[in-house]
């Protein structure tokens, strides 16, 4: 990330405050991407930049906001799936204590532990009815509270009217890391629930999750399931979606190697669809 100081009457003009820190982060990758709905191999690219602007209150609140510029490629990129996008997201924290509102998660998307996969780098093969990400639509109100190794999340989202509740516990058991997530959200239509962990042991980590919702139209026991391994810069690693809401599954196998700088080579190969329909992405990637 680099930061950037710019001498501007909006960031100096009060004697005796603090001037704001504003940085300036991104990602980019360019590779080949086969898409198994229509059965075509392209070049493609990604571009995501992120300005980030930071200050503190003579009273000790930290407040920073985020312009997100997202899917600055090539429009309709398979990694985002839709063309450019731009948001913002609002904190302001003290202590334990921190609210959020814009792109950000709900609760339940904040306490869940994800499984492994492509995160950040490349183009993601992730899909299906999963809980990485669900639908709040960029509209996002949390506050969250940590205390040493647990936290909780509170959340609405305006977009679907939906009120979520999340908690995430983490502990070091000497030969493992654990972590422990567990999410509740009731909008429009369905309620739903979900478990979720994961446990590192060195080189070598583990995860998975299960969702399952009231009516069965956002989860109808959904699992997913994840393992990877990394060691001397390179990262292999699969993972696995089962959704009987969609009456389907689908895995990912992918890998990385890190090139240094922050640059990564990725391949990854999926199947979706009950295996009628593959995917597969490899390239360069690279984050500043």
């Amino acid at each position: 990330m680099k930061k950037i100081l710019f001498a501007t009457t909006a960031l100096v003009a009060t004697a005796g405050v603090a001037a704001a820190d504003v940085s300036v982060s991104g990602r980019a990758a360019f590779g080949l991407r086969h898409n198994g709905v229509t059965s075509t191999t392209v070049l493609t690219n990604n571009f995501d930049l992120y300005f980030s602007g930071t200050t503190e209150t003579d009273g000790g609140v930290a407040l920073s906001a985020t312009f997100e510029m997202e899917g600055l490629g090539n429009t309709g990129n398979y990694t985002k799936g839709t063309a450019v996008t731009s948001t913002t997201v609002f904190s302001a924290s003290a202590g334990g204590l921190t609210f959020s509102y814009g792109n950000t998660d709900g609760a339940f998307d904040k306490a869940m532990v994800e499984v492994h996969r492509i995160a950040g780098i490349g183009y993601e093969l992730w899909g299906g009815t999963s809980f990485i990400d669900n639908n709040d639509g960029g509209q996002i109100a949390r506050i969250d509270y940590a205390m040493g190794d647990f936290a909780v999340a509170l959340s609405y989202a305006g977009f679907d009217k939906s009120t979520g509740i999340g908690a995430k516990y983490s502990t070091d058991m000497g030969s493992a890391k654990l972590t422990l997530g567990a999410g509740y959200e009731s909008q429009t239509g369905d309620d739903y629930w979900g478990l979720s962990a994961k446990a590192d042991f060195g080189a070598f980590s583990v995860a998975a999750g299960y969702a399952d919702s009231k009516n069965n139209t956002v989860f109808n026991g959904t699992w997913n399931i994840s393992a990877q391994y990394s060691a001397n810069g390179l990262t292999v690693g699969a993972n696995y979606l089962d959704s009987k809401t969609a009456n389907t599954d689908g895995y990912t196998v992918f890998g990385s190697y890190n090139l240094g700088g922050g640059a990564s080579l990725f391949a990854q190969y999926g199947e979706r669809a009950n295996g009628t329909t593959k995917t597969g992405s490899l390239g360069v990637a690279f984050s500043f």
